[in-house]
């Protein structure tokens, strides 16, 4: 087998504090894995990786997903508008997407009812054929950059805003939806109960109208919504991600096969120190150590693998490399020092 694991946020997302969050991790099969392999730096972000992953340009999946949920997605201009929820502190707000609100279809149809009234008169429309995926139709292209959403979920959005030629028309608006959204009874009643609120959308995804094409691979296995819509459209087979190495071979038999690792990720993006290093225990004993033996004793041909950020790498290594005893182990504090 030839696997590619992706594995996002294998890196603690502030450079401040990451070594002391890595302080006292024992990693021997990870620190073996990156010592024997041949690394290539690559300072990206998870949607350009998720989109090279998918053989596009770029993640701007908008209009062609708008269509699967059997909108009319051949006219007009079309926005990813995912419902969000903003947390302010001090100075900064921090976004965090549909996954921690467990939305209705009932409340996201209420909500559209007074979005729509005031959009309609730049001729924009709203629709939600989910509660968490929200889609908005244009008249006329945005003119304007946004920040995909797998790069601003935990982040604060005050440096991720709208850009470009219409930028601030864009932050304006956002602004207006907002403050409508802060005052709706569907926010109140959530509030009442202890749920949070969908106080903001968060726009992205348009783009030139690529469609997915998973090339070099035979099977796929992830647990993000977005990637298991492109695989599907792509007619890519993916299914859930196995809890371990084991649980990989106990249901796969293909050769090019990639795995998307994402335990790492909600603990890195809500800032949450001792999940995420609970979480690289568990990858360390579930698929970094078995992976390891695998190379040595030939079951597993290659390995590749995948991360973000700016200490972000790819790394590739063979049964052969596993034997190069000069090849010393590497520790990732080593990685996060040379970057």
């Amino acid at each position: 087998m030839k696997l590619t694991l992706l594995i996002p946020s294998l890196f603690w997302p502030d450079r401040h504090d990451a070594l002391e969050v890595l302080s006292g991790l024992s990693l021997p099969a990870l620190s073996s894995l990156l010592g024997a392999s041949r690394r290539t730096a690559a300072n990206k972000a998870l949607s350009s990786i998720q989109a090279t992953r998918a053989g596009l340009s770029s993640l701007a999946p908008a209009r062609w997903l708008a269509g699967t949920y059997g909108l009319d997605s051949a006219s007009g201009h079309w926005l990813l508008a995912d419902p969000a929820h903003l947390r302010a502190n001090r100075d900064r707000a921090h976004l965090a997407d549909s996954g921690i609100m467990n939305l209705t279809q009932n409340e996201a149809d209420a909500l559209l009812i007074s979005l729509n009234a005031l959009l309609q008169e730049d001729g924009m429309h709203l629709y939600a054929p989910h509660p968490a995926r929200w889609f908005l139709q244009m008249p006329v292209p945005a003119a304007a950059s946004f920040t995909p959403l797998p790069d601003a979920v935990g982040e604060d959005i005050n440096r991720l805003l709208p850009s470009g030629e219409k930028g601030l028309i864009w932050c304006r608006l956002l602004n207006e939806l907002q403050m409508l959204l802060h005052a709706h009874p569907v926010n109140d009643a959530r509030e009442a109960r202890g749920e949070p609120a969908l106080n903001s959308l968060w726009l992205w995804g348009e783009g030139d109208d690529q469609e997915p094409v998973f090339n070099n691979l035979d099977q796929l296995f992830s647990d993000d919504v977005l990637m298991q819509a492109m695989a599907s459209h792509a007619a890519m087979p993916c299914d859930a991600v196995p809890y371990s190495w084991s649980a990989l071979l106990d249901v796969c038999t293909k050769d090019r096969v990639e795995v998307h690792l994402e335990r790492l990720l909600a603990p890195a993006r809500y800032r949450d120190a001792w999940g995420w290093r609970e979480a690289m225990q568990q990858l360390e004993a579930d698929w970094f150590a078995p992976l390891w033996a695998a190379l040595r004793s030939g079951q597993l041909s290659e390995l590749r693998l995948i991360t973000d950020g700016p200490s972000g790498f790819e790394a590739h290594l063979s049964r052969a490399d596993t034997w190069k005893f000069w090849r010393r182990p590497c520790a990732l504090e080593k990685l996060l020092n040379d970057n």
